[in-house]
């Protein structure tokens, strides 16, 4: 059974952030870091932060890449919600090239009308998606030393005390998703979420909005995403939006926002995070909150400016390739250097230091 809270490696690392199938920018990351990917040597350990795949033009690369790495010792690797979704057999926008679906597309509204867009993905081949699902099997939720924590949302200490030592993820996330569905469906909550989403196409349309307050459904998607510790962990806790806030991003209506849990975080341990699409020379998402704001880009936050969030939107690149797009990126990918505490970017000659 794997272990799902680890020790992270020990000296001077390199921390990936979200690299959602941009395997160029892995690939030119990686040797500006001193990394030979083909060899697999590295000046120093390599930890990824998760979410290596969906949306971007080749996530079997991204994987085989990784795979190599950890194989050879060199690399360490914690679980994204993007590989949880494979592990849970959900289908996802941007995971198509896994499931084997071309048609996998994206909505975004141009001149008053929805529009679909295909993902431009490589597929993987049968025989790699069963190597690919057992990669992700093995990899921990958790890594941590005395002086530093990495974790792919957040450090939440109620999450990873209810983690057993080892175990496998898409059980345990199995089992607390039903204790969960079935203490909605006691409280009559379950069938109160359904009609409401019956009424607005099940919230998976852009062009067919919510004209009203969901009170059940917004409940029903707190509880369901804070009360579940591996959930917790790799894509944050929740918290209701007003209804005028309402958003829509990654196929479905939101009327959950991400809390800011990094500015409550008190742990002396310094702790290195993915998953908010942090902003890069205005790199943002429109109609989506922004939940990573800080003064410059390259700051850390929380109470003891302990806490950094090393995704810098490469996985939005699609998005610009689709407008015609071919360099100067508004995202980029990252790793950060530690203890330096230096970024480096795989489209840019110089390390920039961190504030």
């Amino acid at each position: 059974m794997p272990v799902l809270h680890q020790r992270l490696f020990s000296g001077p690392i390199d921390i990936v952030g979200d690299v959602h199938g941009e395997s160029d920018a892995l690939m030119a990351l990686l040797w500006r870091l001193g990394c030979d990917p083909e060899r697999g040597v590295a000046e120093r350990p390599i930890v990824f932060v998760g979410d290596l795949v969906d949306r971007g033009p080749d996530s079997p690369a991204v994987v085989e890449l990784v795979m190599r790495l950890v194989d050879q010792g060199v690399a360490q690797c914690v679980l994204g919600n993007h590989e949880l979704n494979i592990l849970f057999d959900l289908e996802k926008e941007g995971n198509g090239w896994f499931r084997g679906d071309a048609s996998d597309s994206y909505q975004t509204e141009e001149n008053g009308q929805v529009v679909d867009h295909i993902f431009p993905s490589v597929q993987a081949t049968k025989q790699q998606a069963e190597r690919f699902r057992a990669f992700f099997a093995t990899m921990p939720l958790v890594l941590e030393r005395e002086d530093l924590r990495v974790v792919h949302a957040c450090w939440y200490e109620k999450a990873v005390s209810q983690l057993p030592v080892e175990g496998d993820v898409a059980s345990l996330g199995r089992q607390w998703a039903k204790d969960i569905h079935m203490d909605f469906k006691r409280r009559g909550l379950w069938e109160l979420e359904k009609a409401e989403r019956a009424e607005f196409g099940d919230l998976k349309r852009l062009d067919i909005p919510p004209t009203r307050d969901l009170p059940a459904h917004a409940e029903a998607a707190q509880d369901r995403q804070s009360l579940h510790p591996i959930k917790v962990l790799t894509s944050g806790r929740e918290v209701r939006v007003p209804f005028e806030e309402v958003f829509f991003v990654g196929g479905k209506w939101r009327f959950v926002r991400r809390f800011d849990w990094w500015n409550h975080y008190e742990d002396e341990q310094a702790v290195v995070v993915g998953h908010y699409w942090r902003r890069r020379q205005n790199a943002w998402v429109e109609g989506k909150p922004d939940p990573w704001s800080t003064a410059t880009p390259t700051d850390w936050t929380g109470p003891r400016n302990n806490v950094f969030c090393v995704d810098y939107s490469v996985g939005r690149r699609f998005v610009e390739r689709s407008q015609g797009k071919t360099e100067s990126f508004s995202g980029g990918l990252a790793a950060l250097r530690w203890p330096e505490r230096l970024l480096f970017f795989d489209d840019a000659d110089e390390p920039v230091p961190t504030t």
